[in-house]
């Protein structure tokens, strides 16, 4: 399941930026907390659920107006978010390097 629609740019561009490491969407203090719990795998509503509020984010043009929407939410949409995009990122970095498979 794609969590982003395939011509948006916005979050395209900020999953190649993610796959190299950079992640200016989100707070250190989120990825902190977010490595610290030690994240499971999508289950299929939160994977439907991380598509509505992926979709809510990328509605906005600017980075600032992006990261003020995820500061908008709570916690556990906040950790959904995290989860779905690092599986885009993991996707993009497997789809460059197939080797590493």
């Amino acid at each position: 399941m794609e969590f982003y629609d395939r011509n948006d740019r916005s979050i395209k561009s900020l999953v190649e930026l993610g796959a190299k490491g950079f992640f200016p969407l989100f707070d250190n203090n989120w990825l902190n907390d977010f490595y610290a719990e030690q994240p499971k795998r999508l289950t299929g509503n939160e994977k439907v659920q991380a598509k509505k509020l992926l979709k809510r984010v990328s509605k906005h043009r600017s980075l600032e107006r992006k990261k003020t929407v995820i500061l908008s939410m709570n916690q556990e949409e906040r950790h959904l978010i995290l989860k779905a995009f690092f599986k885009m990122v993991e996707n993009k970095i497997l789809d460059t390097k197939p080797e590493i498979q």
